[in-house]
């Protein structure tokens, strides 16, 4: 039978939607987007703990299948740039890396930034507690953040307890003024027996760049800021509206801990590293961050210690401490950059960073879940910590260490004093970037 025009438009009509319906039945009625995007091949290369990104990523895949292609690999800070650079110049690289800002000038120029036209400075401020704005550089976000891991101090009850005192110094005076002078013993040589506070020398004191950069953050120090260009202007002995020289002032009490001739002497090179001397119950108070608390009582289960904020100055009015910042950023030599922007956002959710933040024993960066806080024995005070914490766009990190090194030793050896030692490291770190 022939059909007519009319009769024959219906037949193809009828016929396309038929053909449709199957493609979605054949699709199954519980699929979803994240099953219909296609993600592919991610490769994520950082230094957070490989195991708690293994345990994210394998939670993701029981969600969504396409996850199981996502693969993470751990690099030791000191060797991730390196690494990262041979890799990328073989055409071996990672879509992603997953680092705190410490890396992140080494890095820029590898990195995609985020245009602020699709996220916003406003958007980073409702989302992110405030040090997470140090990846918002002048031409974009670097890095979506994911976890802070703040400088904290931690003490040792017992020894503060047989002494008297039930809780930690919180401020610089408290601690130099009443508490150490009743912690100290040493000798008549000044041979020191109990060590008080690691500080004034640089290469046995774990965390000395963290605890000299919260000196310098609690002093007011401009510390390093961007020029109209994106350069680096480094501004560590400028404090706005003041003559005050911060990066002297910080090495000139840094170093009173390790100079036989002053009262706060109880601290010098021969001693063994800060954290293991801390373990065996020789030294009172360690600086150390907040993912080391775990790890601490691990090491010596049998350790009576708790965790505090790290001292602040009597009259300060803004509580501030030095944090890592670890962001995920998109590399420019990415070969999935569709498939690493899905993952970034699944992992930079508040959802899946706070697991992060939990396995890592970290403090998410997301603002809502620090304004939530946490019970965890150590968690309470790092979410406190982290929410005051803050970091600098220090050059690359090992020389930044060789500098502030240098500086300590030089003041240390009588070859300069402390406005000398700073000047002179501040001019080194200007020529770094």
């Amino acid at each position: 039978m022939k059909l007519r025009p009319f009769e024959l438009a219906l037949v193809v009509i009828f016929g396309g939607l038929a053909l449709l319906a199957m493609v979605m039945l054949s699709i199954g009625p519980g699929s979803s987007d994240d099953d219909v995007v296609q993600i592919g091949a991610v490769s994520i290369w950082g230094t957070i703990p490989q195991a708690a990104m293994d345990q994210v990523l394998y939670d993701e895949s029981e969600l969504n299948e396409q996850y199981a292609q996502v693969s993470y690999r751990y690099i030791d800070p000191t060797l991730f740039n390196n690494t990262l650079v041979n890799a990328l110049a073989d055409g071996t690289g990672p879509d992603l890396i997953l680092v705190s800002q410490e890396k992140l000038t080494e890095t820029r120029r590898r990195i995609q930034p985020i245009s602020f036209d699709s996220f916003s400075v406003r958007d980073i401020r409702n989302s992110y507690v405030d040090g997470a704005e140090i990846f918002a550089l002048s031409d974009g976000l670097y890095a979506l953040p994911i976890v802070i891991d703040p400088l904290v101090m931690y003490w040792n009850r017992d020894i503060l307890a047989n002494d008297g005192l039930l809780n930690a110094p919180a401020t610089w005076e408290n601690l130099v003024n009443s508490a150490l002078p009743t912690l100290i013993d040493r000798d008549f040589d000044r041979t020191i027996n109990q060590a008080v506070v690691a500080m004034g020398e640089y290469q046995n004191v774990r965390n000395a760049f963290g605890v000299i950069s919260s000196l310098l953050i609690q002093s007011g120090s401009e510390l390093v800021q961007l020029d109209e260009k994106g350069g680096y202007v480094v501004r560590l002995q400028s404090v706005p509206n003041s003559n005050n020289d911060p990066l002297e002032s910080t090495i000139d009490f840094y170093t009173r801990f390790s100079s036989p001739s002053n009262s706060l002497y109880s601290w010098n090179r021969s001693l063994p590293e800060d954290r293991s001397l801390f373990l065996s119950s020789d030294l009172i108070f360690y600086f150390g961050y907040g993912s080391e608390g775990v790890q601490l009582e691990q090491l010596n289960p049998n350790l009576n210690f708790d965790i505090a904020e790290i001292p602040q100055g009597a009259t300060d009015t803004v509580r501030r401490t030095y944090g890592k910042f670890y962001g995920l950023s998109l590399l420019n030599a990415s070969a999935n950059r569709f498939g690493a922007g899905q993952v970034m956002n699944t992992l930079s959710s508040a959802r899946v960073s706070g697991k992060i933040a939990e396995l890592s024993d970290m403090v998410p960066a997301s603002r809502s879940l620090v304004g939530a806080g946490s019970n965890d024995t150590y968690g309470r005070i790092s979410y406190s910590a982290a929410s005051v914490a803050r970091g600098w766009l220090n050059p690359e990190l090992q020389s930044t260490e060789q500098i502030f090194s240098a500086m300590t030793e030089d003041v240390n050896e009588n070859r300069r004093d402390a406005g000398g030692a700073a000047s002179d490291a501040s001019v080194r770190i200007g020529s770094a970037y």
